[in-house]
């Protein structure tokens, strides 16, 4: 039997054609796969657990990608170093940020979520859920993720959340307004005063303190001081008893920071460094005569 060369060829390239078609759609379906059950088991791992976790809680390259991962360990540092107040500070600590609410029934679990998923376009996964299902409908989450292929899998790039919002920008603003707080010397001063007033919150103040911090009593004595010295707090509660003019205090934006700067106020001395304001001196001389501020 003769072999028609001339018909082999035009049949071996299309199947050819198919196996590559076949083998591409197979790794379009895997690729779909692993994106839906990684949102989809995170999910159920979320759900499972009794309190609720916070985005710097997630264990390192487990969820998020590097990028993403990054942001949130910087606004967890920021908040750690520079946050000194009473304020809440750090990304959703307030709430749930995968469940986008503040609070959810103890009784929810991946079943009674009504949980969802689906591919909504090129490596972003839609999930839906409904917080109080028994409310019906008026509940109802829908929480887009941005997904990027990295070393480990697929991981997310971005959050995105009803009218417009964006886990990613929410984050770098959060990072933005804590590093312009710790900027305003009239933040820092305002803290600062405000536990003086208070003799329970004397301890407080010592977030604002850079140690060894310099103290001088009232004859000019000088000494150098850390957080566990026990005559820094008989300090704070002289200086708190003196009293302290607010109208001494500075006001929002007038003093300009810049590495190094230090402006004294009332008996204390503010010197800019490592991104905020911190007390460096305690001069009680001057708790009797305070003055304002030099820009």
């Amino acid at each position: 039997m003769k072999i028609n060369k001339k018909r082999l060829v035009p049949l071996g390239v299309g199947l050819f054609a198919f196996a590559v078609v076949a083998l591409l759609a197979d790794i379009a379906w895997s690729v779909r796969q692993q994106q839906l059950e990684l949102i989809t088991n995170f999910y159920k791992d979320h759900l499972a657990r009794p309190e609720m976790r916070q985005a710097s809680q997630l264990p390192t390259g487990s969820f998020f990608s590097k990028e993403l991962e990054a942001l949130v360990d910087a606004n967890l540092q920021l908040c750690d170093s520079l946050s000194r107040g009473d304020d809440i500070c750090g990304y959703g600590a307030g709430g749930d940020v995968f469940l986008d609410a503040q609070e959810v029934p103890p009784t929810l679990d991946f079943e009674r979520a009504q949980f969802k998923v689906e591919r909504v376009g090129d490596d972003v996964v839609e999930a839906s859920f409904n917080i109080y299902p028994d409310m019906g409908s008026a509940d109802e989450r829908h929480v887009r993720f941005a997904l990027v292929d990295e070393v480990n899998g697929w991981r997310v790039n971005d959050m995105l959340y009803g009218q417009g919002r964006s886990m990613r920008q929410e984050l770098q603003r959060e990072n933005d307004a804590v590093l312009a707080r710790a900027r305003e010397l009239a933040d820092a001063a305002g803290w600062v005063f405000n536990y003086l007033g208070n003799e329970d919150m004397l301890d407080r103040a010592m977030r604002f303190i850079a140690f060894p911090v310099q103290v001088c009593d009232q004859y000019g004595v000088c000494v150098a001081m850390k957080r566990d010295d026990m005559r820094l707090l008989q300090a704070l509660d002289a200086l708190a008893d003196s009293g302290a003019d607010t109208a001494t205090l500075p006001k929002p934006g007038e003093v300009a920071a810049s590495e190094g700067k230090m402006v004294s106020v009332h008996a204390l001395d503010f010197t800019f460094q490592n991104k905020a304001w911190w007390v460096t001196k305690i001069d009680l001389r001057r708790a009797s005569s305070p003055t304002r501020p030099n820009p």
